[in-house]
């Protein structure tokens, strides 16, 4: 929550804190009288059905947090705290709803890069179900991954060990901050999307995508010291030998347009992979898959 204030500094953060410890709480309660009714002998380690019925129960239940399929691709959805007041919002903007519960209740869940939806796996007492926040924490079985699959990859896709690639903290607030990016670049507020680039490169400050899209949003924003910056320190991150030449010589051009005084606008990457796709379930209608797998590197036809 307090990544999230870093896009719009002026919020109060604490009644959302507040909200986020009363979740919590209602979920360990909820566990506590489920495993009671199931007479459960140690409710100290509820089975993982009890841990999903209670997530259920009090998140898309009690706090009706439900994904937003009517208005996907609004810009709130992404926003921690607008999602918190709308009740509504991107897959995983919900999970982190979902995953501050259940470590705050000591469950072990972890979330997964599935293709194109974010999803949460839950695990106790050697059982493990996959959820998707999205859809009010449903479980889903080999059937509906492999349906949710071939929505975005074509029928022809199989599930496979990468599809269920488990994402860091760092990796899940990056891919929510992608989000917010990728909806303030559609509706053309670069400044809001360098602002967001910014605030993530604090916890990735390694990450040379990230400078490279700054860069460049900022030689859009004809602010030529901060390109200069972001693409020097592209440079000095970046592995791949083409595309440090390449920016490189962009350097260079930014410094002699400094020494002479003047700007010219430069094209952006403006690099949407790793963005959320709405998804509907269930059952899926056979499409076309266009999604693109989360990447690090830069687009080599951009600057």
């Amino acid at each position: 929550m307090r990544f999230a204030r870093l896009n719009d500094p002026d919020r109060n953060i604490s009644a959302y804190l507040d909200l986020l410890d009363r979740i919590s709480d209602d979920v360990r309660d909820r566990i506590t009288a489920l495993s009671e009714k199931a007479g459960a002998d140690d409710q100290s380690h509820p089975s993982v059905d009890i841990i999903v019925q209670a997530l259920q129960d009090i998140i898309p239940g009690t706090y009706q947090f439900q994904g937003d399929a009517e208005n996907y691709d609004d810009i709130a959805n992404a926003d921690l705290m607008a999602v918190i007041d709308r009740k509504r919002g991107l897959p995983v903007a919900l999970a982190l709803l979902y995953i501050h519960a259940a470590k705050r209740c000591q469950i072990e869940i972890t979330g997964i890069d599935f293709p194109g939806h974010f999803l949460l796996r839950l695990q106790s007492g050697g059982a493990r179900k996959m959820i998707d926040p999205f859809h009010g924490g449903i479980t889903l079985g080999s059937a509906e991954l492999r349906e949710l699959l071939k929505a975005f990859q074509g029928l022809d896709a199989e599930l496979q060990p990468g599809h269920y690639r488990e994402a860091s903290d760092i990796a899940i607030l990056l891919r929510l901050q992608n989000n917010i990016k990728v909806r303030a670049l559609r509706q053309g507020e670069l400044a809001l999307a360098a602002r967001v680039i910014d605030s993530s490169l604090l916890i990735a400050p390694d990450h040379d995508g990230l400078w490279h899209q700054l860069g460049a949003l900022y030689a859009r924003l004809h602010e030529d010291e901060k390109a200069l910056h972001a693409f020097t320190q592209f440079v000095g991150l970046c592995k791949d030998p083409m595309h440090r030449a390449r920016i490189s010589a962009v350097i260079e051009e930014l410094r002699d347009r400094l020494g002479h005084g003047t700007s010219n606008q430069k094209n952006d990457s403006r690099n949407t992979t790793n963005s959320d796709a709405l998804v509907q379930l269930y059952p899926v209608r056979p499409q076309n898959a266009d999604h693109k797998y989360p990447s690090d590197t830069p687009d080599p036809s951009q600057p």
